[in-house]
């Protein structure tokens, strides 16, 4: 029997359904099948545990926000404009798969050898020029002064946090605001940007 792409791709969108509502833990495979509209079989037949479809999902979601990060420091834009870009693409990715930031942090605690690798072929080689253009434009004026690794630190602790603390931010919007949880992620790539532009503004 030969996979198929195709069913690949149908067994990760109901995979992603069932692990954003259930948490890698609380997830079965019969609920994924179920959502997939396959035979529970099939779904072993393609990924043959759980933890290897997560595994699967996981490596997708990293390669996209990997690459995607590449692109955008090897890009001309200026700084504001880089981490514009930078926040879209996480918070894009993240959206679809709230479950990612949690994920990441264990597999980092338990396998800290592997994402050390992962980095350093990608975000880490590229990291040091993004750095100097930073300082570089506090130096022209353009933004104000401002450490260029605690700059990086701010934005990814905004962009990250709202998402690794989803059942903290639930409880506090579901009982305090006139909103849903999916309409204030939806709200966080506005709301960040103005804070950046705000923060770096050498007029302020």
């Amino acid at each position: 029997m030969v996979k198929d792409t195709n069913t690949e791709r149908i067994i990760f969108n109901a995979a992603r359904k069932v692990f954003q509502k259930k948490g890698l833990d609380g997830a079965r495979m019969q609920e994924i099948a179920d959502e997939a509209g396959m035979n529970k079989a099939l779904l072993h037949y393609y990924f043959r545990s759980k933890e290897k479809l997560f595994q699967g999902i996981f490596n997708e979601s990293i390669g996209k926000i990997s690459l995607g990060i590449q692109n955008v420091f090897n890009d001309n834009m200026g700084v504001i404009e880089k981490l514009q870009a930078l926040v879209n693409i996480y918070v894009d990715t993240l959206s679809e798969n709230r479950y990612l930031p949690l994920f990441v942090l264990n597999e980092m605690n338990q396998h800290p050898e592997k994402f050390e690798e992962i980095l350093s072929k990608t975000i880490v080689v590229h990291l040091k020029g993004f750095l100097i253009q930073v300082e570089k434009e506090v130096q022209s004026g353009k933004i104000k002064p401002v450490n260029p690794l605690h700059l990086l630190m701010n934005v990814l602790g905004m962009v990250i946090f709202p998402f690794a603390a989803y059942p903290v931010v639930s409880i506090i919007i579901n009982k305090n605001m006139d909103s849903s949880v999916e309409q204030f992620y939806l709200e966080r790539k506005k709301e960040i940007f103005e804070f950046i532009v705000i923060a770096l503004d050498p007029k302020k």
